[in-house]
């Protein structure tokens, strides 16, 4: 997310809200049924703030030191005296590849965090925990290389005992989300710079930062492994001589719905309804539980509503004090519950209100009113609706089950039983293989031709005669555009790549510029019965630049130092790649992919006692 320049010229103007004060809690806090949610305060201390910090979370994050951010911290102490606070100073200070990253390190200290700090009192100073340091690389080396990476990891090697020696603990990294950017090689390479700095971070009582951001609200990990649970392939990592960093403190600075980082259209509100919201941070917060070391997630933001609007957490700031409480009774019964049998596989399908931290159990019986057998728990709230598909049944078989929610309380009710008889025919089973488009690389403007290749792997071919469509949105949109007139039978086994041929203004999509979320999904409106209607759909990342990629003057120094630049559009990664002679087989990669943070990259490459090298810029996916 790139905040800052919009988020200087509002912070400037804006004047605090009306101050509010939370209430303490009275009883313990059970940290095994609390939420991991909280909130990442700006400004003002506003009444959503305040039923926040009401609810106790974890931990909270404040920018800068006003006074609603004082108010907040005060009072979140008062009522949860084990709460940690992360402190985050706001700066556009620049430090370039070509200083020296321990002195540079050591002038963010005296210039950015240590000013404001010297000016609390010792009781103020007592509340602040973390302190942050430059936030999502916006004015440090980061990604862009190897080099990069290690001036960032040498400048926290010095910020994080400086922090440390005046009584705070260092959260090291503000990691924007999708970083660092590359295949999971290029991953793997950029944490192993970073393990140094991490593994003195740790020993110092510190802890680092990822900003946890969904870019469509989706409830799928295999997509959100790039996105919100990014953070997840960076404690794979941690095995074999790195497991000392398994149990690493990670706190998530920032998180919530966000696109592009722009403050009116890319947050929750401009894209969903607030139910929509508190569904998916339900189903966010889940996850969370999962990951022992993940201490909190502080969603971005409340405080500023005339910087931030569409991110504004002001609407569901009781929903969030409700839902951060640990609950003192269990769920309702889900509601809605339905029932599609193929042949094969049965799905379940209810709604639910987003409750406190909630998941769902089934369970299954081959006799009315049971006894019953659970067959899964922890299913998770989705952004829609909850479902379950149950593959473990047999064709001609009669079932019934049972759908009870759960919270930190215990187990609710379960929803009435519903009951299905299995077909006892074979049928087809279609998936979404692979999605991609032409032109390739798309640009700015191009009209895009959306292809999905399609598998039918069940156990009878499609019937000939009936159309095997394709559907493909972008971004959560409904389809946009569609492959509609293939209607040869597809036999058991065997697979075809589908283009869009129809759509609601032509058959292509007109590119616009940034990163987004094509969905394919086969047998979109339900044309063939199908033994598994569950699992038709399938999610491609698609990275659209303004422009091709064009290269700047090259310079050479005595040294045999080639400097040279590339325009680019934010957000996008590039691969730089050489060749010698152009007579090579090959092009190589000149390092790791880089993720352009402006629309102009500089690139430094050593050529000693080279003759020549040849250089190209190519968008990379």
């Amino acid at each position: 997310m790139r905040r800052l320049a919009a988020l200087l010229s509002l912070w400037l103007a804006l004047m605090p809200l009306a101050s509010v004060a939370a209430t303490p809690r009275s009883q313990p806090i059970d940290e095994s049924r609390q939420s991991k949610l909280s909130a990442h305060l700006i400004n003002a201390y506003s009444t959503g703030a305040a039923d926040i910090v009401s609810g106790h979370p974890r931990v909270l994050k404040i920018l800068d030191l006003g006074s609603g951010m004082l108010q907040a911290a005060r009072a979140y102490k008062t009522g949860t005296p084990h709460g940690k606070v992360v402190l985050r100073i706001y700066t556009t200070k620049n430090y370039p590849l070509s200083a020296s990253p321990s002195a540079s390190a050591s002038n963010f200290w005296t210039t950015v965090l240590q000013p404001p700090l010297n000016g609390l009192s010792a009781s103020d100073r007592a509340l602040i925990d973390y302190l942050e340091g430059p936030n999502e690389g916006e004015t440090t080396p980061t990604w862009q290389s190897t080099q990069s990476a290690q001036w960032f990891s040498t400048f926290w090697q010095t910020l994080a005992p400086l922090i440390a020696t005046n009584g705070f603990k260092p959260c090291v990294g503000s990691i924007a989300v999708g970083n660092p950017p590359g295949n999971a090689a290029q991953v793997q390479n950029f944490i192993s710079i970073m393990m140094p700095a991490l593994r003195l971070a740790k020993s110092l009582g510190g802890a680092w930062s990822y900003h946890a951001y969904t870019i469509n609200d989706t409830t799928d990990p295999a997509v959100e492994i790039f996105y919100s649970l990014r953070y997840r392939q960076f404690y794979a990592l941690f095995t074999g001589p790195n497991a000392d960093l398994a149990d690493m403190p990670l706190i998530l600075t920032e998180g919530g719905v966000d696109q592009t980082g722009s403050p009116a259209t890319s947050g929750w509100q401009a894209r969903g309804t607030a139910a929509d919201y508190e569904r998916w941070l339900n189903w966010f917060n889940s996850q969370l539980a999962q990951d022992s070391y993940v201490m909190g997630c502080t969603l971005f933001e409340i405080g500023n509503p005339g910087g931030w609007p569409s991110f504004d957490l002001e609407p569901i700031g009781g929903w969030m004090r409700d839902f951060l409480t640990p609950p003192t009774q269990a769920p309702p019964a889900p509601t809605g519950l339905t029932v599609l049998a193929t042949n094969a596989t049965v799905v379940l399908s209810w709604t639910n209100a987003p409750l406190n931290p909630t998941t769902y159990r089934v369970k299954r019986s081959d006799v009315a009113g049971g006894p019953y057998t659970l067959v899964a728990t922890n299913v998770l709230n989705g952004v829609k609706a909850s479902t379950y598909t149950d593959t473990t049944v047999a064709s001609g078989g009669t079932y019934h089950y049972l759908v009870s929610a759960v919270n930190g309380f215990g187990e609710g009710p379960a929803a009435g039983e519903v009951t299905v008889t299995m077909p006892g025919v074979k049928l087809p089973d279609l998936i979404v293989t692979a999605v991609s488009w032409l032109p390739s690389p798309p640009f700015t403007g191009k009209n895009l031709t959306f292809r999905a290749t399609v598998k039918n792997q069940g156990s009878a071919a499609t019937p000939a005669g009936t159309t095997l469509g394709v559907g493909f949105s972008v971004d959560g949109s409904a389809n946009i555009v569609w492959s509609g007139s293939h209607t040869a039978s597809l036999a058991a086994g065997a697979s075809i790549t589908l283009s869009a041929d129809g759509g609601l203004s032509g058959n292509t999509w007109k590119a616009t510029s940034g990163i987004h979320t094509v969905v394919a999904t086969v047998d979109d409106v339900n044309r063939i019965v199908e033994s598994n209607e569950g699992n038709n759909a399938l999610s491609a990342r698609l990275v659209i630049s303004s422009a091709a990629p064009g290269l700047g003057q090259v310079l050479i120094s005595l040294d045999g130092v080639v400097n040279f630049s590339f325009t680019a559009t934010p957000g996008v990664p590039y691969q730089v790649q050489y060749k010698n002679n152009l007579g090579d087989p090959q092009w190589l990669d000149l390092g790791i992919a880089i993720t352009a943070t402006s629309t102009n990259v500089p690139v430094s490459d050593t050529t000693t006692n080279l003759a020549q090298r040849f250089y190209r810029v190519m968008q990379t996916n």
